[in-house]
């Protein structure tokens, strides 16, 4: 995108509450800018030279502004034919919020009767199945939080673990999703939506591999993190994903112009969710982000009467319908594995114990060895040594005359010592 002027900028960041609104804003901005430009003139001069022409008088800046007021009819009837009936009344809307913020006295006359071109036709539960079947595992995530949530493609795609995390990590169903307001299309306060047990379920097997999470990371992350521009994919490369399989499916068909959209499309889910859910249509509007008018007064505020409105009508809009024998006999496989589980621990655990008596056992007979090993060593080496002094004595003469004469005298004691006893 081109660098935008300054005081485009400024407009901007002033009057956009959040990112869509932004993008809606220079998308209509940019219109305007082509169409001036083709006509010779810059817009983005428009609010200098207003100011700098009230200072030459009143004709010369009621001649300015008449030129410009017939620029803005030239452009009217330039842009209708290039966009459907909403899109051209957003388009006009940017253009008068400019005009208004910059205190620039030109009329912006919006369409009385805008309409809806391109309807999306309703998606049927059983085609909601067929695309969650097979689509790819993120986006099978994404396409049922939908369904079930009711939020948009780039509120689902821009996502952050805190908005999930109270209810994810209780493990609580339905699981409240908070909604901030600058997430929001409208200038509402924050809210909230939920999934329920078939999303939480989704979720979790998807979330499973990548936690524990920061508060501040992405719910959804991208499958070619190499392709994405800046740090999160798009809802319109998710919206992409989606026509091409819709029409791979058979489900919706190319209506053979560019520009045009199918007849199913990604905001169908949402729709989905609209027209499915069986809950009073002022918490169905309040979870959706939607204005609510005067039942904004008198709608409750407690995050838990709705999770209880919310479970409700969950039934009706269930994607897949849970078979009682099915779980029954999944409980019960369970059931067993945990029995079986806990007696392989069981056993883990006597074997543990065993092996430790072994070991204790094996140390004591290392012990018992070491010393009976050191008293053999220690018994040879004093024969040996004994053997040696006597094979030197024996060679040394004095030593065998004084051990001649003291044997003697030994000899002769002892015989004297035999008779006396003998008497």
């Amino acid at each position: 995108m081109n660098k935008l002027d300054p005081r485009v900028e400024d407009w901007l960041n002033a009057r956009c509450e959040s990112d869509k609104s932004q993008k809606s804003y220079i998308f209509g901005w940019g219109y305007f800018e082509k169409f001036c430009i083709e006509r010779g003139r810059d817009a983005n001069r428009l609010v200098d030279d207003y100011r700098a022409m009230k200072y030459e008088g009143e004709l010369k800046k009621d001649v300015f502004l008449e030129g410009w007021q017939d620029l803005l009819r030239g452009f009217y009837g330039w842009l209708k034919p290039k966009l459907a009936s909403l899109s051209f009344k957003q388009c006009l809307s940017a253009i008068r919020s400019y005009m208004r913020f910059w205190k620039v006295p030109l009329e912006v006359d919006l369409p009385k009767h805008p309409y809806v071109t391109y309807h999306n036709r309703d998606i049927t539960k059983e085609e909601v199945k067929q695309i969650l079947k097979f689509a790819s595992p993120r986006d099978r995530v994404i396409y049922l939080v939908l369904a079930e949530s009711g939020l948009r493609s780039d509120t689902a795609v821009n996502l952050k673990y805190w908005q999930i995390k109270e209810d994810f990590e209780a493990k609580r169903v339905p699981m409240k999703i908070m909604l901030p307001s600058s997430s929001l299309k409208y200038y509402v306060g924050d809210r909230w939506t939920f999934i329920g047990e078939d999303g939480f379920r989704e979720l979790s097997d998807y979330l499973a591999r990548r936690l524990p999470l920061k508060d501040e990371n992405y719910v959804f992350v991208s499958e070619k993190p190499e392709k994405v521009k800046g740090d999160q994919f798009s809802a319109a490369s998710l919206s992409v994903k989606f026509n091409r399989l819709v029409q791979k499916l058979g489900i919706a068909k190319s209506r053979g112009k560019a520009g045009i959209p199918k007849r199913i499309r990604l905001h169908g889910l949402r729709k989905y969710f609209r027209n499915n859910h069986g809950a009073d249509s002022a918490f169905i509007n309040f979870w959706m982000g939607h204005s609510l008018g005067t039942d904004a007064h008198y709608i409750s505020r407690d995050p838990e009467e709705h999770r209880k409105r919310y479970a409700e009508g969950y039934k009706a809009l269930r994607v897949f319908e849970p078979n009682p024998e099915s779980l029954t006999a999944l409980y019960q496989q369970v059931h067993e594995k945990d029995i079986e589980i806990k007696e392989i621990k069981h056993q883990l655990e006597t074997k543990d114990k065993e092996l430790e008596a072994v070991k204790s056992e094996l140390s004591t007979l290392a012990n018992v060895v070491k010393q009976i090993s050191a008293t053999d060593y220690y018994k040879q080496m004093l024969e040996e040594t004994a053997e040696k002094t006597a094979e030197k004595l024996t060679q040394d003469p004095e030593f065998m005359e004084k051990f001649g004469k003291d044997f003697e005298k030994l000899k002769s004691g002892l015989f004297k010592k035999q008779q006396e006893g003998q008497s």
